[in-house]
């Protein structure tokens, strides 16, 4: 069954919602995710997901790190960490440290990629998919 709520909609299977959609943003715990059909720079993808209210997704733990890799699939797509401002410290977009990794390889002046073994960094320049995510709560 699929029931529509302004431009909400959410689908149930034997009475549980497996989805909600709010205009192209998939809902997963306290947050909305999009993941891009087109490709970009890494910057360009940031600049996207902050002019809708959102930035690019970081990743707090394996759970979180799980759902990226299924909605994302074998896609490479951009998170929202980087070492630009200091080469070696990686930083999330919102300044924080990293407190969970899924990789060992972050090691250059790059930006990172999710992609289906873990995390990796690549030139800024790339295009690649990327991952939009904000809170529900704002």
């Amino acid at each position: 069954y699929i029931y529509f709520i302004s431009s909400i909609y959410t689908y149930f299977s034997q009475g549980m919602a497996l989805s909600v959609f709010i205009g192209g943003w998939k809902c997963h715990q306290s947050s909305l995710y999009f993941i891009s059909s087109e490709t970009k720079k890494w910057t360009e993808s940031r600049k996207y997901c902050t002019n809708k209210g959102a930035d690019l997704i970081i990743i707090n733990n394996k759970e979180e790190q799980d759902f990226v890799k299924n909605i994302s699939g074998d896609a490479k797509v951009w998170i929202g960490l980087t070492d630009q401002s200091v080469e070696g410290r990686w930083k999330w977009v919102d300044g924080s440290n990293v407190t969970f990794s899924s990789s060992e390889h972050l090691m250059l002046i790059y930006c990172a990629l999710n992609y289906s073994p873990g995390w990796a960094d690549f030139p800024c320049g790339n295009k690649y998919k990327w991952i939009c995510e904000k809170s529900i709560f704002k």
